[in-house]
């Protein structure tokens, strides 16, 4: 107001000043601007800012000087509004006295200023007024009063020396308080209009004389209590004056200054003058109804009401002093009526409506857009009400400071004559004022003395800190929260005054709710509006405190009501049904939070106004004020309010229905409809402010409750819990949504609308349904803040008294059934899951057994969500999995967070991971301390669902892999159970896989803590079990070596399953923990777990093979080979690794055939790779026994004679797989059983392992990576080396080895064309091998008889004849060396041996001998023979073999020839010779080919015949020299000077003569020598008349000489044909006569062939006596 005084009083000077005085206006207009640019923020800032500006002042005193009435009265009161402030600079004091000085005598209102001026300038400046600065009638007072103090400070010096009258006797005064008392009694005769006794004051005034007596008792109220002399005067003088102004029509000067004096002696003097102040409080009363007293006086009254209520004590006092005593007179409570009957006195003036909203003021007024939305979204719509018709009502005025108040307060206007003009609204302003101060005042008293004091409660939380006593502390701390009621204390220093305000509250609510109601439904201004709802929130709790319930109770109700109005409740329910899912996303997705509102930004900018609709009322920043106000309310109250806080719970679920049915358009309609347009996000964005302050204050209150007691807290979660069982309700009458006072603290119900139509047609059913999910979509997520601020109280206390029990109770009941909304049932479900996770994570520093308690609460909460859920008689829904996958997720997350710290409820925790299986029942459980019993049976392998699956999968695999120390012996079984479902499951292939890899760790836990003392135990008991599974059943719980093998019977159950990577993972699995554990395990346990692990295994896998197409099934595992593969081999190798504990087994027989009879199913499927692996697996095994060890004789007799039936084989043909793996394998084991019984194996079976290992090799297929050409592939090795191991000493296996070498030999030669060929084995290396090995054998045993009887002999050199005579037909090497050379070398080597063995002197029988000697004549025409050399190309090479095999052929000469004459030796053997040397003779390929030897009798029978000329061109043989070799030994065995180049031996050897010998060669050779001479000669006399003048062939020409020649020379054997030396001249003579014709030829002849022939001729004719 004093900014408002000096603006207007500077502009005043400004204006005024225009033409008289430049100075004065330059500085008013200076100090305005001044003023301008200061805030306003207080009476108390501008003041200090105002005192530091020295020049502001320049204006008025300027005017003062002026001495001009008007310009001076201006200065004086803008002065004394700047001292009674204080804002008077201290350098400008004395200037401002000399401009008081200077108007003393401009007239009376400026003097009354003046005086006005002077107490207070005493006052705020004593300091630094002395000397001249203190003058006038003040000076006179002021002195007086000081002289009085100075004397009571020395009273003990100054006697007293005056009598006066007093109100209980005479009074004894000393003389400066008897100045005093005269001075004071005749101001007040004066302002009585009475004659002074003392000092004339015959020209004060009584208004000067009433503003002294204010003066002095203001600046000396102190000094007056002193001086029952001054008081006296008061209560005889001053208050008749006061009585007689508040009953009479005095002039407005009098009035006011006599109720100046009033307020002030109520606020300092009421208890002295209980009498006065009574009346005169009646009288105001009366004076403020209705047209009793003019506004202007109403409105000093209610100004003096205003300060008598603001005080803390004033109120409290007057009630005690009137309506608290007995027979007393009920002042205040008249005056609260009044309050009532005032505030309902004109409802248009207030803007009365049905609920509160921004005043306009009297007339319109132009605010710019911005304002306006800040406007609107504080009270709806401005100077709109809207009533539920839709009804608009303008221009209501409403309670604003910016119009309801005056400039100045109207005690305050003492320059004024004339009442001034009172706004319409000023009364009901200063009662809100009132009610503000009553409940401040109230508050000051009641809140301090509520509050636990600090200091204690530190000390008892240290002190239970000290004794580790958490739990208790919290407890304590709970008990301290309550706030103390007062009234308890009775004998405390202030259990009177408390009585007084429990007395006053109980006695005032009805009028204070009354007018509090009213006023909540005006139209008032946001300041005005913010201070009514502190005021009645402060009454209300101070009523909750002092334990009032019916105020509290009621007061909470109204407040509610106001909060959220029914008509806005009616208007939002009657909404078409939607579905709470697509309101606004508010509740579930910020649980925290009672309200929100953060969708309303967003949809602003999407909402269109395409379609009109009818306006309905919404909630306004007003009603989320009130509703804060209820919530702070709530906090402030806690654990007291019991029952009402079911109204708190219901205004927050009404606000949020309305909230949710909100949207922006509907904000902004209204504003639109008025004509003002506004800014639509601003609107929307204040509004969200203040449902962020709503949401804050709730969120507050769910906070608090962490310290209520626990039966406060109970009724909290009981008010809650209320909401979700809501019934259908009744139809309200229509006169339910009027505002009226609510006498019962039940909230009201939630307003449904008349009339609505239904989508079932019934009335009433979809808004309950519609109700019932708001419901669970705002208790559910309040629950679980709760929840969640309360975790210490439920770890700490009893379920059931600390509200667990009902919590979970109530959300386990939504989150179980479908007949729950699906959202409420997700919300539901992570309340509980959340509560389980931080209960679990509270007690992790807590002592075991504590924790212990907490954390099976925590998991039996999971595992019952679960179970009820599949207790339901319906079928597994979407919203059901959804609540499954939460629980597991919660599960997940408290082992990982607290898995270290659990103690208990592992048994729950495996049972909740296995609800992630199809199951038929539902997990057996009891109360929190019972065992939980899971029928395993009834547990299938497949999953719920797979995202369930994955969770509890991750789940066991933290247990697994970092709880297994921490898990009860008594869970490990169904933990084991457990992993087997998951090892079996189909869904998740990396999930079953993992899986075996755990159970591989949970085996090697389980064994690590395997005592041999416990494991020696447990085997004694097992040989006695009949059915290994149900006997082992009832030690689960208490052996460890039980459980161990249980995981691996599981295991081994899971190798039954149709997928091949988790069999062969399993499997591996147990082959893995055999391996790492078997050196630990005694043979009792091996022959228990091969039997029912390892074997068993392989059994059921080779049955897999029998079954039919029929009898297969997904659920079945099919047939296999490579997880047969692998299975065998598993078995093999562990069996092997651990053989010297497995071979002490006392059943090992049974055990061994056990493991044969496995590999034998195996074997008859006839699959090579089955086969390979099943001889590699016995291989292995066999390796490592020792012959010695006698225990395994049986045993391998057993397996000898499964080898010996016969060579592996392949069923299906169309399968292409090598036999090479097979064979090498079935050789690697008869390797290894000929070692074992090389000493005790007969003979039959050694000869049969010969057979059987031949046929290996020749059956096999070809290397896999490269030819055998080479080097011999590995089976060709291993056999062949095995052979050449064999004994020798056995009858009849020297013969046996020896026809085996010789089928090797020539096993190239049978099985292959001589091409390359990849498909199938060369056996070049192994017969090129064979060929040594076979030489050695024969050699070393060509005495022993058996060889010849055999035949073994024969087919040893035949299979070398083969290969010599095959020769170039195959051309595959080794190493270069070709198999015929090999071959020759070993048939030359064997010759001697060979053929002495069958010599005449040897018993040798003649088809034996004749065989042998037909194979070495075949060896020999091998060896001069070249069969095939046209697929020759390299020259060197042929002539390399060439030299090669005239070497060789002298060398096999000189061992035939002694003998081959030999009488033994078969005629057709000779002949057989000398024909292959005449065939290889034949030089020129047509020549040989035109020759067929005649019959073997007369070679010579055509020997004249002349063939047909040619002139072609003639090939020539390519082992020409080898065809000389063969001409010449024709010449030798021919001639008669031929001899024997046999060695020395054969002479003492040979039974017939030497000529005898020659004489059956000569025979054999001469005739086809003389058939040789005669080809060139007949080729001679046949071509060359046909040639002419061309010579003749070189080839042809050089055998034709040569034959000459030979001719010329041959002497033959007398006895080869019968006529003598020459006789081959006889018969090639009329060759050679032809031959002369034909050389003599003119034409064709040639004359060096005719002078050869012609000397033939001679030298055989007549000049040698050549006798024909």
């Amino acid at each position: 107001m004093s900014a408002t005084l000096l603006s207007n009083e500077l502009s005043n000077l400004s204006s005024e000043a225009k033409r008289k005085n430049g100075d004065l206006r330059a500085a008013a207009d200076k100090s305005l601007q001044e003023l301008k640019s200061l805030p306003t923020t207080s009476e108390q800032q501008l003041a200090a800012d105002l005192s530091r500006r020295p020049a502001f002042i320049e204006p008025f005193v300027i005017a003062c000087k002026t001495r001009n009435a008007k310009f001076a009265g201006s200065g004086i009161a803008c002065l004394q509004r700047l001292v009674i402030s204080k804002g008077l600079p201290k350098s400008r004091l004395n200037d401002a006295l000399e401009a008081f000085n200077s108007c003393t005598d401009l007239g009376l209102d400026v003097q009354l200023k003046i005086l006005q001026a002077l107490p207070s300038l005493l006052q705020n400046y004593a300091a630094d007024l002395e000397g001249d600065l203190l003058s006038g009638a003040l000076q006179l007072v002021t002195t007086v009063f000081e002289k009085v103090a100075t004397e009571d400070r020395d009273a003990d010096a100054i006697g007293k020396t005056t009598e006066v009258p007093g109100d209980d006797g005479p009074l004894h005064l000393r003389p400066a308080a008897f100045d005093a008392y005269r001075v004071f009694r005749d101001l007040a005769l004066a302002a009585d209009e009475r004659r002074t006794k003392f000092v004339q004051f015959t020209s004060l005034s009584v208004d000067s004389s009433l503003e002294l007596i204010w003066s002095c008792i203001d600046s000396n109220s102190e000094l007056f209590k002193a001086h029952d002399e001054l008081m006296s005067i008061i209560g005889a003088n001053v208050f008749p004056i006061v009585v007689r102004a508040l009953s009479e029509r005095l002039p407005f000067s009098v009035t006011v200054r006599s109720i100046r004096i009033l307020d002030l002696v109520l606020d300092r003097y009421m208890s002295t003058f209980p009498g006065d102040c009574e009346v005169a409080l009646s009288l105001c009363t009366q004076v403020l109804e209705p047209d009793a007293s003019p506004a202007w006086k109403r409105a000093l009254v209610m100004e003096i009401l205003r300060d008598f209520f603001a005080d803390s004590n004033h109120v409290v006092d007057a009630y005690t002093l009137y309506d608290h005593r007995e027979s007393g007179k009920p002042i205040v409570q008249d005056i609260m009526s009044t309050f009532v009957r005032l505030s309902t006195e004109k409802p248009s003036a207030i803007g009365l409506s049905q609920q509160s909203t921004a005043p306009t003021g009297p007339s319109e007024r132009k605010d710019n857009t911005t304002d306006q939305a800040t406007l609107e979204a504080a009270g709806g719509m401005a100077g709109v009400i809207s009533s539920a018709l839709g009804v608009v009502e303008t221009n209501v005025a409403g309670i604003s400071s910016q119009w309801s108040l005056p400039k100045l307060a109207t005690m305050e206007q003492l320059d004024k004559s004339d009442p001034p003009t009172i706004p319409e609204t000023y009364l009901y302003a200063l009662v809100l004022e009132c009610l503000n101060g009553l409940s401040d005042s109230l508050a000051r008293i009641v809140l301090p003395l509520t509050v636990q004091h600090e200091r204690n409660r530190s000390k008892t939380n240290g002190t239970s800190d000290s004794n580790g006593s958490g739990r208790k502390r919290s407890t304590s701390f709970r008990t301290q929260a309550v706030p103390i009621n007062p009234l308890e204390a009775e004998s405390a220093p202030y259990a009177s005054k408390v009585k007084a305000v429990a007395s006053l509250v109980d006695s005032c609510w009805p009028a204070v709710l009354a007018t509090a109601s009213t006023f909540l439904n005006a139209a008032l201004d946001d300041q005005y509006f913010r201070n009514l709802i502190k005021a009645y929130q402060r009454f209300a709790q101070v009523a909750g405190l002092l334990r009032l319930n019916t105020p509290r109770d009621a007061l909470m109700t109204t407040l509610s009501k106001a909060a959220v109005p029914p008509h806005v409740l009616n208007a939002a329910t009657a909404d078409p049904v939607r579905s709470p899912a697509t309101e606004s996303p508010r509740v579930f997705s910020n649980p925290k939070m009672m309200l929100s509102v953060d969708s309303l930004v967003s949809q602003a900018t999407s909402m269109s106004l395409d379609r009109k609709e009818v306006a309905k009322p919404i909630l306004t920043v007003r009603n989320l004020l009130c509703l804060r106000a209820l919530l702070n309310l709530a906090i402030a109250l806690g654990p007291t309010l019991d029952s009402a806080f079911a109204v708190i719970v219901n205004a927050l679920k009404q606000a949020d229905i309305v909230l949710s049915t909100t949207t922006p358009r509907e904000m902004t309609r209204q504003s639109s409809m008025s004509g003002r347009q506004a800014d639509e996000a601003s609107v929307v964005q204040a509004f969200s402010s203040e449902v962020a302050a709503v949401e804050a204050a709730a969120s507050r209150l769910l906070e608090s409750t962490a310290d209520y007691p626990n039966d406060a807290f109970m009724t909290v979660l009981t008010t809650f819990s209320q909401l979700l069982h809501t019934k259908p309700p009744e139809l309200p009458s229509p006169s339910s949504s009027s505002p009226r006072l609510e006498q019962s603290p039940s909230p009201p119900a939630t307003p449904m609308s008349i009339g609505r139509r239904t989508l079932s047609g019934l009335p009433g059913i979809s808004t309950f349904a519609e109700m019932q999910a708001r419901d669970y979509h705002f208790v559910i997520p309040k629950l679980g803040t709760l929840a969640e601020l309360n975790v210490s109280r439920f770890t700490g206390e009893d379920a059931a008294t600390s509200g667990w029990t009902i919590l979970v109770d109530e959300l386990t009941a939504v989150a179980r059934t479908n007949d729950s909304p699906r959202d409420a049932r997700r919300s539901a479900t992570n309340v509980l899951v959340k509560l389980s996770e931080a209960t679990t994570a509270d007690v992790m520093k807590e002592e075991p057994d504590d924790r212990a308690v907490a954390q099976r609460r925590a998991l039996t909460v999971l595992l019952r969500l679960i179970d009820e859920i599949y207790l339901e008689d319906s079928d597994l829904t979407t919203a059901d999995l959804e609540v499954q996958h939460h629980v597991l997720e919660s599960l997940r997350a408290i082992l990982e967070r607290c898995g270290d710290s659990l103690v208990a409820g592992w048994n729950r925790i495996v049972a909740i991971i296995s609800s992630a299986f199809e199951h038929e029942g539902a997990t057996t459980h009891g109360s929190d301390d019972d065992e939980v019993n899971i029928n395993w049976n009834e547990v299938s392998f497949e999953l719920v669902s797979v995202q369930i699956g994955r969770i509890a999968f991750s789940a066991t695999q933290l247990v697994c892999s970092d709880f297994m120390g921490a898990l009860p012996m008594q869970v490990v079984p169904s933990l084991i159970e457990l992993l087997h479902r998951f090892m079996c499951q189909t869904e998740d292939l990396n999930a079953s896989l993992t899986t075996v890899t755990m159970a591989w760790n949970v085996s090697d836990i389980i064994f690590d803590e395997i005592s041999d003392d416990e494991l020696a135990k447990f085997l004694r008991e097992a040989q006695e079990f009949d059915d290994l599974e149900a006997d082992l059943q009832p030690k689960l719980k208490q052996s460890k070596p039980a459980q161990w093998l249980l995981l691996l019977l599981r295991l081994r159950d899971v190798t039954t399953r149709p997928l091949n990577d988790i069999r062969n993972a399993a499997f591996q699995t147990i082959c893995n923990v055999f391996k790492n554990h078997g050196q630990e395990l005694p043979p009792p346990a091996w022959d228990i777990l091969l039997r029912n692990t390892l074997l068993s295994i392989s059994r059921s896998d080779s049955y897999l093979y029998l079954q039919s197409e029929e009898d297969a099934s997904e659920s079945k595992a099919t047939p296999d080979i490579a997880m047969s593969k692998a299975i065998i081999a598993g078995n093999s190798t562990v069996i092997a690794q651990h053989l010297r504990v497995i071979e002490q087994v006392s059943k090992l027989p049974s055990l061994w055939e056990l493991f044969l009879s496995m590999l034998e199913r195996y074997l008859e499927i006839e699959d090579h790779t089955l086969n390979t692996e099943v001889y590699a697996a016995l291989s292995r095994v066999l390796s490592g026994i020792n012959p010695s060890t006698q225990v395994w004789k049986g045993p391998v007799y057993r397996t000898v004679s499964l080898w010996l039936k016969g060579t592996p084989h392949q069923a299906d043909t169309s399968k292409k797989h090598s036999n090479q793996d097979a064979f090498q394998a079935y050789a690697e084991v008869g390797e290894e059983l000929y070692r074992l019984t090389r000493d005790t194996m007969s003979t039959s079976q050694t000869r049969t392992m010969i057979d059987n290992l031949y046929q290996c090799v020749r059956e096999s297929d070809a290397p896999l990576y490269g030819a055998d050409a080479t080097n011999p592939s590995a089976l060709q090795a291993r056999v062949l080396q095995l052979l050449r191991g064999m004994r020798h000493d056995q009858s009849n296996i020297p013969a046996c080895l020896v026809t085996v070498a010789a089928k090797l030999s020539a096993l190239h030669h049978e099985t292959s064309d001589g091409s390359e060929t990849n498909t199938k084995p060369t056996f070049v290396a192994i017969a090129f091998e064979a060929m040594g090995w076979l030489q050695e054998l024969v050699i070393a045993h060509i005495a022993d008889p058996e060889l010849l009887d055999s035949g073994a002999l024969t087919q040893a050199v035949q299979s070398l004849r083969q290969v010599i005579a095959s020769k170039y037909a195959y051309r595959l090497e080794h190493k270069g060396t070709p198999l015929w050379r090999e071959a020759t070398s070993t048939a030359i080597a064997l010759a001697k041996p060979v053929l002495e063995q069958i010599s005449p002197k040897s018993d040798t029988n003649t088809v034996t001998r004749h065989a042998l000697w037909t194979e070495y004549v075949g060896i020999a025409s091998g060896i001069i023979s070249a069969k095939d050399i046209q697929l020759v190309e390299d020259e060197n090479k042929i002539y390399n073999d060439l030299r090669f095999d005239i070497e060789s052929f002298h060398a096999l000469r000189q061992v035939l020839i002694p003998r081959l004459g030999s009488a033994d030796v078969a005629a057709e053997t000779r002949t057989a010779y000398t024909r292959a040397l005449f065939t290889t003779s034949i030089i020129t390929q047509p020549e040989f080919d035109r020759i067929q030897l005649p019959d073997s009798n007369n070679p010579l029978q055509d020997i004249l015949h002349i063939r047909r000329g040619r002139v072609k061109h003639v090939t020539d043989f390519r082992r020409e020299e080898m065809c000389y070799v063969c001409w010449r030994e024709l010449i030798a065995l021919s001639s008669s000077s031929s001899s024997s180049d046999g060695d020395g031996g054969e002479r003492g050897e040979e039974r017939e003569d030497e000529y005898n010998l020659r004489h059956r060669l000569a025979q054999a050779a001469a005739p086809l020598l003389i058939l040789r001479l005669a080809v060139p000669l007949r080729a001679y006399i046949a071509d060359q008349p046909l040639r002419g003048r061309r010579p003749q062939p070189l080839v042809e020409v050089e055998e034709l000489v040569f034959a000459l020649d030979v001719i010329k020379s041959l002497k033959l054997d007398p006895r080869a044909l019968g006529g003598g030396e020459n006789a081959h001249v006889r018969i090639l003579y009329p060759l050679l006569a032809k031959a002369v014709g034909t050389a003599g030829d003119r034409w064709s002849g040639d004359g060096d062939v005719l002078e050869r022939v012609r000397g033939v001729l001679e030298a055989v004719g007549g000049g040698e006596g050549l006798s024909f």
